[in-house]
């Protein structure tokens, strides 16, 4: 994904970025290099193998295979935490006769669900830095 921004800051091999806010912000694995200014404008952090220098317009990118683990990490995962919670209540239930297994599946489908939530969270919050997560300036306009 090709967006635009102009660089408002170098630093060593890095640029300070600023640009329109998009909706694929919400589950881009990047998203914690940013910083948003206002409601539609967000500051993020990209590598610059271009040169890029204060004030220059640049299009940067973030690889598809990002957006890919992205997508599973913050939308198929906790689903399958959740669908594997679900089932495990349903089966939990017919050996507790005393619980009621729609109410055990949704506590337990729930529960794990934020489970995975919290291990993406961290998970996110270790790769954050990775150069292989942050965007690359590909060249000045």
């Amino acid at each position: 994904m090709e967006e635009t921004g102009t660089v408002i800051e170098v630093r060593e091999d890095t640029v300070l970025i600023r640009t329109e806010k998009k909706s694929a912000c919400e589950s881009c694995a990047s998203r914690e290099l940013c910083h948003s200014v206002t409601e539609n404008e967000v500051i993020l952090e990209a590598i610059n193998p271009v040169g890029a220098k204060k004030g220059d317009r640049v299009v940067f990118t973030v690889g598809a295979t990002t957006l890919v683990k992205a997508g599973l990490l913050v939308y198929l995962f906790p689903l399958a935490g959740f669908l594997a919670g679900v089932v495990a209540g349903q089966l939990l239930g017919d050996a507790l006769p005393s619980v009621d297994k729609d109410i055990l599946s949704a506590f337990l489908g729930f529960g794990i669900m934020a489970l995975v939530f919290a291990g993406v969270n961290l998970y996110s919050r270790r790769k954050e830095k990775l150069k292989e997560y942050m965007p690359q300036v590909i060249r000045i306009v």
